[in-house]
């Protein structure tokens, strides 16, 4: 899977990444505000991004980075990495639960920098051949992504 492309972000357009953030925003009661150098980097780098064939690991990427352009004064973190939760939905199906958290939590820990390239790679290695089959493509709506973060994420 770490090694196969597909189109992973085909079904997220740079709208929905705002809207997804905005929900985040208002469920915390905070007005959703831009940052402006870095939003429009950011959208640049994304859309550039939608009709790409890419890997697990490139589009892991392409979270990390837009989110180190910091588009997003509030839940700046929070939207890049509940995104990659949605997009790792149906392949982490595959594994156990224990298995998917701690793929869940290395790839958001490493797109919000908890964690170096390194540890990312040696959990995506370890899994790989757990994980063979590429999920079906879906459409990522930002309200279902909002209520399903942990409580201690949405802070």
């Amino acid at each position: 899977m770490t090694n196969s492309e597909r189109n992973w972000l085909g079904a997220v357009p740079w709208e929905s990444v705002v809207s997804l953030n905005k929900a985040l925003c208002q469920a915390q009661k905070l007005e959703p505000l831009h940052n402006a150098k870095g939003f429009s980097a950011a959208q640049r780098l994304w859309e550039a991004s939608v009709s790409k064939k890419l890997s697990l690991r490139a589009v892991i990427e392409v979270c990390h980075e837009t989110f180190e352009l910091a588009p997003f004064t509030f839940n700046n973190g929070n939207t890049f990495a509940a995104l990659a939760r949605t997009l790792l939905e149906e392949p982490l199906k595959q594994i156990s639960p224990v298995e998917a958290q701690i793929v869940r939590t290395t790839v958001c820990h490493y797109i919000v920098d908890l964690i170096g390239a390194k540890e990312l790679q040696q959990v995506l290695r370890h899994f790989e051949a757990k994980l063979v089959s590429l999920p079906v493509e879906k459409k990522v709506e930002a309200a279902p992504i909002a209520s399903s973060l942990p409580q201690e994420q949405r802070a």
